[in-house]
């Protein structure tokens, strides 16, 4: 794959106090285009990881987008002079609110860039960016400002997230909060390679290749421990993408959910599929598959070229509003 080369662009995050979001903008080349997608990654990685992906929806016309969130990729880097460690929100009251106002943000940043006319708008999020992007789509003022969304490798029914929320909120008033906290880690993913036989490493659910696991561990931007503000944040989101508030106020856009079987994030699939049937009963327009015994990343597993084709088809599908 060529290496690409995004225009990149820094704009003054709503956190306050000069902290800048980084942004990325991926222009397509094709005779036709038809959309733009807004990436949103997933926790401890960053956008270019997608870049493969990217590709993909360049050459079938769609110019593509995304922010590093607060605490994450080049975002990090351009504000560690302030004192922001990696996988820290801010410090912000409701900091998971703060970084849905800066998603849509660098939304408007995009419209600026691609323009709107009859252009299509599709918000992709993969692991914690499909909590974000959840939360948009069930978020009126926000929610018709996309034409489609894709959820990927989302979490189902969680009814620990409010324990972990008060004990990171906890750990925040007694000072810890840009601390790294391991023991919500230790509660939150301990567990993830317990149904893989023979596991090398503890990040093995990621992917079922080696060498893509191999990969994510020795990149110095991947995989760290989230303080916890950073947990806080992540298990505010959760809270209200799964609250009875948030399926009443969903989106009337289609929606596309994709998982593996073998992903522990949605619970070996049966939590993605109780998701899949409350968004149905809440009334969304949704599409979903199921790609069969496949780990959290399906982007970075041997089924990628037919998950990218799929995405493309739903994209192809989406109808401008």
């Amino acid at each position: 794959m060529a290496q690409l080369k995004p225009e990149k662009i820094a704009f003054i995050s709503s956190i306050g106090g000069g902290v800048q979001i980084a942004g990325f903008f991926y222009p397509s080349s094709a005779p036709e285009i038809k959309g733009v997608v807004q990436i949103c990654h997933g926790m401890a990685e960053y956008i270019a990881r997608y870049e493969e992906m990217i590709a993909r929806f360049n050459e079938a016309g769609y110019h593509v987008c995304g922010m590093d969130m607060p605490g994450h990729g080049t975002t990090y880097e351009i504000n560690k002079d302030k004192g922001l460690p990696k996988g820290y929100f801010g410090g912000v009251k409701n900091s998971w609110q703060v970084l849905l106002t800066d998603v849509m943000g660098f939304h408007e940043y995009a419209e600026k860039r691609f323009g709107r006319d009859g252009l299509k708008y599709i918000l992709y999020g993969h692991s914690m960016g499909s909590f974000v992007v959840r939360s948009i789509f069930c978020t009126p003022r926000y929610n018709k400002q996309f034409d489609g969304y894709v959820f990927a490798s989302t979490m189902g029914p969680n009814p620990a997230v409010g324990a972990g929320k008060f004990l990171a909120s906890t750990a925040c008033v007694f000072g810890g909060s840009k601390k790294k906290n391991k023991l919500l880690e230790a509660i939150a993913f301990g567990s993830y390679t317990k149904r893989i036989k023979n596991a090398k490493t503890n990040c093995d659910w990621i992917s079922s290749s080696d060498e893509e696991v191999r990969k994510y561990i020795d990149d110095p931007m991947c995989g760290f421990t989230f303080t916890s503000e950073g947990f806080k944040t992540l298990f505010s989101l959760i809270s209200f993408m799964q609250s009875k508030e948030a399926y009443a106020q969903v989106s009337d856009r289609p929606c596309f959910l994709t998982y593996g079987s073998e992903d522990p994030v949605g619970s070996y699939g049966t939590g993605v599929e109780k998701v899949i049937a409350r968004l149905k009963e809440s009334g969304a327009n949704v599409k979903s598959k199921n790609y069969g015994a496949y780990r959290h990343e399906i982007q970075n597993e041997p089924v990628k070229e037919e998950y990218f084709a799929d995405l493309i088809e739903f994209f192809d599908s989406v109808e401008k509003a």
